[in-house]
């Protein structure tokens, strides 16, 4: 919740079982022609470093100086360490690209956050509440500090223009 000196505060993560039927039903929807349709999240296929099973995980999707990212917290994100081939569905598009985790400082995620927001990305969907009508700083954000994260994963594709997307999908 929100305190005096804090107009901005991360909700909770939804349960996991939640979170397992959301991607369930993510994973087949975004790979269908409904997946044009479907904005602000993308589907990262790739396999394991150490296993090499293959692993199908629906990302929200953030765009930071015209760099896709993703923002994940879970532990797969290490796969991404030194950069591994990724297979990214979306909005119906399929990219054959490579994915790199980039570590960040509490600041440099605060501004990352910032900026995904300014292009069009989903607090609620990133967890961060704020107070009525206030919108988040970089600075604020960064006060998340590690909850916020502390990497992000960047993809070397170029998405169409929004209202490019827009376009196709209708």
């Amino acid at each position: 919740m929100p305190t005096q000196s804090s107009p901005v505060w991360l909700a909770p993560p939804p349960p996991p079982a939640v979170l397992k039927a959301m991607n369930v039903v993510m994973r087949p929807l975004l790979r269908s022609p409904l997946g044009r349709r479907v904005d602000g999240v993308m589907l990262l296929q790739f396999h394991g470093r150490r296993t090499g099973r293959a692993i199908s995980v629906p990302v929200n999707f953030n765009l930071v100086d015209e760099v896709p990212m993703a923002f994940p917290g879970a532990g797969w994100r290490h796969n991404f360490a030194g950069g591994i081939p990724v297979t990214v569905t979306h909005l119906g598009q399929v990219y054959q690209t490579t994915g790199t985790l980039v570590p960040m400082s509490s600041e440099a995620m605060g501004v990352a956050v910032r900026k995904s927001l300014d292009t069009g990305g989903s607090a609620q969907r990133m967890g961060i509440r704020t107070a009525p009508g206030h919108e988040p700083t970089a600075a604020e954000l960064a006060t998340l500090g590690p909850a916020l994260g502390t990497s992000v994963i960047r993809l070397e594709f170029s998405p169409p223009p929004p209202t490019a997307a827009k376009d196709q999908a209708a």
